[in-house]
C-alpha cells in the first residue's frame, strides 16, 4: 500500500471513529438512563396493565399500589410499596381501568375507599371496598350487576367524585369510537353499588377510541386520551348545562405511538400535574394541572418500557416516598415499578 492509500485509509478510519462516538453521545442524549424505581413488583402470571394509589391518609405507610392483570383469568392486585403482595379480588374476565376513590358516604353512615374497574369480558362496572386494616378488596357491586352499556369489548374506566355533595360516578369506554358512557353510583341501602346511565358523550371528538382516563374532582374536569391523536378534556359534571368538551391537547409534544395511562399529581392550592404515558417512545409526557394544560417536561424512567397505565399520589409516605408516589406498569417485566415523585421527576 502506497503512502496516499494509507493516508486515505488512516482518514477514513478517523471518519469512522468520530461518527461512532458522535451516535454513541447522541444516543445517550435521546435515551438518558433516567430515575430508578424504588420498588418493583413480581410479574403479574396474564397481563399487567393498569394501576392506581390507594393512599391511606389515617397511616400513610399502610397505603397500596392496586393494580389489573387484564387476562382472562385476571383479577386485580394489591401490593404494598416495597412490592410485596398482600392480597388480590376474585378472577374477572380481562378487568381493565384501576381507579380509587377516598372517603364515599354510605346509607348507613360508613364511610368507605373504593377501587372501580371495568371487565371486558363481560362488559360490566365492578366496584369494591377497601378493607383499611387488612388492604384486602371486598366486591360491593350489586348482586344484578352493572352493565358498561357496551356489547363488547369494554375499555377504559374511571372514577368521579363530584365536589358539591360527594355523588360517585364514574367513565367507561369501549375499544371502538363510540361515545363514553358516565353512570352514577348509588349505595342502594344494602352496601352495595348500582348503576344508573346518565349520559353519553365524546364520540365527535374521537378519531379512534379511549383507554387511558382520569377525573380531576376538585376542578370538574374529565380527561380521556384518544389514543392515536390527542388528550380530550371534558367537563365531569353531567348536569353541566353546557357542550361538556373544553379541548383536545397533547396532539404533539414528542408523543410516540398510543397515549394510555393518565394520572394526576395533586398539590395545595389547586395546583399539580397531569401526566400521560407516551407508549411509543417508552417516556411520559407532564402537563400543568391548571390553566390551559401547558405541556411542562419528557421523562424516561430506567428500565420501564412500553406502559400502558400509571398512578400517582402526592401523599407523603417516608421512609421512601417523602414526597409522593408515582407507579407505572412495565411491558418488558411485565409488573409495575414505583417511584418516589420528586426522583422521577425533579418537580415540586
Amino acid at each position: 500500500m502506497g503512502r496516499a492509500q494509507k493516508n486515505v485509509t488512516f482518514f477514513l478510519l478517523g471518519i469512522l471513529v468520530i461518527c461512532s462516538t458522535s451516535c454513541v453521545n447522541l444516543n445517550k442524549r435521546i435515551f438518558p438512563k433516567g430515575p430508578a424505581p424504588k420498588a418493583v413488583t413480581h410479574p403479574l402470571p396474564g397481563e399487567a396493565d393498569e394501576c392506581g394509589i390507594w393512599a391511606d391518609t389515617n397511616d400513610p405507610s399502610n397505603s397500596a399500589l392496586i393494580c389489573n392483570d387484564k387476562s382472562p383469568f385476571g383479577a386485580l392486585f394489591v401490593f404494598d410499596l416495597s412490592g410485596k403482595e398482600i392480597s388480590r379480588s376474585h378472577n374477572m374476565d380481562r378487568p381493565v381501568g384501576v381507579s380509587i376513590r377516598n372517603g364515599i358516604k354510605m346509607k348507613n353512615g360508613d364511610v368507605i375507599d373504593v377501587v372501580g374497574c371495568g371487565v371486558r369480558g363481560t362488559n360490566e362496572i365492578k366496584i369494591f371496598k377497601i378493607d383499611p386494616s387488612t388492604r384486602e378488596l371486598i366486591d360491593v357491586t350489586h348482586s344484578s350487576g352493572i352493565s358498561s352499556g357496551f356489547h363488547s369489548d369494554t375499555y377504559g374506566f374511571c372514577l368521579y367524585k363530584r365536589q358539591s355533595d360527594g355523588q360517585l360516578f364514574c367513565f367507561v369506554s369501549t375499544k371502538h369510537t363510540e361515545n363514553i358512557h358516565q353512570y352514577r353510583l348509588d349505595d342502594n341501602g344494602t352496601g352495595r353499588f348500582q348503576g344508573t346511565l346518565v349520559r353519553k358523550f365524546g364520540v365527535t371528538h374521537q378519531r379512534s377510541f379511549v383507554e387511558g382516563m382520569v377525573a380531576d374532582d376538585e376542578y370538574g374536569y374529565f380527561y380521556a386520551c384518544d389514543e392515536r391523536h390527542a388528550i380530550l378534556k371534558f367537563y365531569a359534571d353531567p348536569d353541566v348545562k353546557k357542550d361538556p368538551f373544553i379541548k383536545a391537547f397533547g396532539l404533539a409534544d414528542g408523543i410516540k405511538g398510543d397515549r394510555e395511562g393518565l394520572g394526576l399529581y395533586k398539590m395545595a392550592n389547586g395546583k399539580g400535574y397531569l401526566l400521560v404515558s407516551s407508549q411509543g417512545d417508552s417516556t411520559f409526557k407532564i402537563y400543568e394541572r391548571t390553566g390551559s394544560n401547558k405541556f411542562v417536561k419528557s421523562i424516561h424512567a430506567e428500565g420501564v418500557t412500553k406502559t400502558d397505565g400509571i398512578g400517582v399520589t402526592s401523599l407523603k409516605i417516608p421512609p421512601n416516598y417523602p414526597t409522593g408516589v408515582f407507579a407505572a406498569h412495565n411491558d418488558k417485566n411485565n409488573n409495575y415499578a414505583i417511584f418516589d415523585w420528586f426522583e422521577f421527576s425533579g418537580l415540586q
